[in-house]
């Protein structure tokens, strides 16, 4: 499967100041947006979309868990991926505590 999109969710006051843009290269996408969800979940989303044309799962997984380490330690966060073959399980969600993860939810 072809890796679409992918979405990192972490709690807004585990991302540090000044935090340098990811390298999307080495992500394997072309295009990134953070945003800040201002409400009572107070989280922060940086969504990757338009992937290059020979980004693999694999290598966005190398390369977001050096993206993590750039967050306090421990920080818990959930990652949404996305796939090019629109079947029912095209869509999966992961949760991570302490780099490890703890649960995967498919949709």
């Amino acid at each position: 499967m072809n890796l679409t999109q992918a979405v990192l969710t972490v709690p807004s006051h585990m991302v540090p100041g000044g935090m340098p843009r990811p390298d999307l290269k080495q992500l394997g996408f072309s295009d990134f947006e953070r945003c800040s969800i201002v409400d009572t979940t107070m989280l922060t989303r940086f969504e990757f979309s338009r992937p290059t044309k020979h980004a693999t799962e694999a290598q966005f997984d190398e390369a977001i868990e050096q993206f993590i380490w750039l967050f306090a330690k421990g920080t818990p966060y959930v990652i949404d991926k996305a796939f090019a073959d629109n079947t029912p399980d095209s869509h999966h969600r992961y949760y991570y505590t302490n780099n490890k993860r703890i649960c995967e939810a498919i949709s």
